[in-house]
């Protein structure tokens, strides 16, 4: 039997080449390690105690040391307290407390109250506190989720040293602050700013200035190109 060849369809070099990339390109991508992304630094949030709900908790630092904002009630001074941060590779990034600040936490002795920094089933940002070693309530965690959007702590596309805080007062009312990393955290300026399908910054030196908030990118975006990104 000899085949027929002439109606046979055979593959034309660029067929071939095509295969071959497309293949090759199919492998890489299969034996390729996907890289996790590190969120070890996003613990720097404005948190919700819901032992605590008028109040908030604001962290915010670096990878060895963190800053603490703390007020229970609206009408309460607000207080601040050093937090011990430990980020080792491959580990959730642990907080470590005094027991006496940490409100959250069982142990109001003075004795270290350690956090972790992690995600629940939900894939929300948790605070989940262990009291040495002691079992812990339910309840005692802090939580990110009543806050995202565009309250929370971000860091500036022009200056790496500003933190700038925000919180959310009431309704579409929020504060703004900006804090400086290389003069020990230091309160540079606090300002207003509504959010909204755009959110309108009331800033001191500029007036009213609008910029677009980008859920999946956790950016706030202004008009002259400056970005700022949500940890």
């Amino acid at each position: 039997f000899r085949p027929n060849t002439k109606n046979t369809l055979l593959p034309s070099r660029r067929d071939v080449l095509i295969t071959t990339i497309t293949t090759t390109t199919s492998s890489l991508l299969l034996t390729q390690p996907v890289q996790a992304k590190d969120e070890s630094m996003n613990y720097q949030a404005v948190w919700f105690d819901p032992k605590h709900p008028n109040g908030y908790r604001v962290l915010f630092g670096d990878d060895q040391k963190a800053t603490l904002l703390l007020r229970d009630e609206p009408s309460d001074e607000e207080r601040a307290f050093p937090v011990k941060v430990v980020k080792e590779a491959g580990q959730e990034t642990r907080l470590l407390f005094d027991g006496g600040v940490s409100s959250s936490s069982e142990g109001n002795d003075g004795t270290t109250v350690e956090g972790i920094f992690t995600r629940n089933r939900d894939k929300i940002r948790i605070i989940s506190f262990n009291n040495n070693g002691k079992s812990s309530s339910s309840n005692n965690f802090w939580m990110n989720k009543k806050f995202e959007g565009p309250i929370g702590v971000f860091k500036d596309s022009t200056n790496p040293k500003r933190v700038i805080i925000i919180r959310q007062i009431k309704g579409s009312d929020c504060v703004v602050e900006f804090r400086d990393s290389g003069r020990s955290n230091q309160v540079t300026s606090t300002f207003t700013a509504k959010a909204g399908n755009t959110f309108i910054f009331d800033f001191p030196d500029r007036g009213e200035v609008t910029a677009i908030f980008n859920l999946f990118r956790r950016t706030l975006t202004f008009e002259d190109g400056t970005v700022w990104t949500k940890y």
